[in-house]
């Protein structure tokens, strides 16, 4: 049977931050990709207010192909994940890489979907196949749209050029505000020709346990928060979340 990929959703939306659509996205994500005739290849795994000390767990139990996060970074482009109860806390940048450095036999592609995160996608591309990150402040709405279009592409067999390219697109198409310095970076000597996610080749031979190693579904209900806020950069807003993970 094909192995299928496995994408884990992370989010991190403290209330020390602005209350951006992290719900919304991942409902964004899953939905676009059910339009795609290959949309039973696809795992979608969502964990919300992540901590640094979630991270290395959360790659062990579900491998992912691909790693999206979707929440805030500071304007010195480092991640805020969540820190003390409803606080967050940035992450150093050389830090993640090494983390995800250690998963880089499964993992292929980073998708940072926030504000000032092009300078640590361009550093995860040293040591992951693809990552994808943003110059500038972006948008909560284009954010969202982004990686709608982006998925949607992936469910219909694309490559992750095309389906960045076509996510891209989309965004002039519809006139999206706020949408500019989105920026796709490729690890050297990754080909143009790369079949990823069509085809996958696992780096590591599977042990008897990984054989026997199964994923739980993980059920969530989404909520979409009534907010003003338009941009995923850290802006201070006290907000009380009413369901909490």
């Amino acid at each position: 049977m094909t192995e299928k990929i496995r994408i884990l959703f992370l989010s991190a939306n403290p209330w020390t931050t602005g209350r951006i659509l992290v719900d919304e996205e991942a409902r964004e994500i899953f939905e676009r990709i059910q339009e795609g005739p290959h949309r039973d290849r696809f795992e979608l795994h969502k964990h919300t207010a992540t901590r640094a000390i979630d991270l290395q767990r959360l790659l062990l139990l579900h491998k992912p192909h691909i790693v999206h996060f979707s929440g805030h970074a500071s304007k010195k482009h480092k991640l805020i994940l969540g820190g003390a109860p409803g606080r967050g806390k940035t992450i150093d940048q050389q830090g993640l890489v090494e983390v995800l450095a250690l998963y880089n036999h499964h993992l292929r592609l980073v998708l940072l979907n926030a504000c000032f995160t092009k300078t640590q996608a361009r550093s995860l591309a040293e040591v992951i196949d693809y990552s994808v990150g943003t110059g500038r402040g972006i948008g909560d709405k284009g954010s969202v749209a982004f990686a709608g279009a982006f998925y949607r592409a992936l469910g219909f067999g694309k490559s992750i050029r095309e389906a960045f390219e076509s996510a891209k697109a989309e965004l002039v198409l519809t006139k999206m505000p706020r949408t500019q310095g989105i920026e796709l970076f490729v690890r050297d000597g990754i080909s143009e020709q790369d079949p990823f996610p069509l085809e996958i080749h696992d780096r590591t031979k599977l042990s008897p346990i990984d054989l026997l190693w199964k994923t739980t579904e993980e059920r969530f209900e989404i909520t979409v928060f009534k907010t003003s806020v338009i941009t995923r950069s850290t802006v201070g807003v006290a907000y009380k979340v009413s369901n909490q993970q």
